[in-house]
């Protein structure tokens, strides 16, 4: 089983790919999963949602959230190239 891995802190509307998807260019269908996760910082633990984005015939999923500096994490499985 994949663990969750700290890939970056993300800018809204700056270009992100997963996988070869630039994340901000789809749909993102919550999964209704908390993931917990550490701040790559400090270690403080967060629960953080699910996502899914789909495209053609490919789909990644990913977690996104709010650190409490306002700062967005993004992690993702070992699986997904980062670009």
């Amino acid at each position: 089983m994949s663990e969750w891995k700290f890939a970056s802190l993300i800018e809204v509307d700056k270009e992100y790919k997963v996988d070869g998807l630039n994340i901000w260019n789809h749909y993102w269908h919550c999964t209704d999963r908390k993931i917990e996760v550490w701040d790559p910082t400090n270690g403080q633990a967060y629960y953080f949602n699910e996502y899914e984005i789909r495209a053609d015939y490919t789909s990644v999923t990913f977690v996104v959230g709010e650190f409490v500096d306002g700062s967005l994490g993004l992690y993702v499985k070992d699986q997904w190239r980062i670009d």
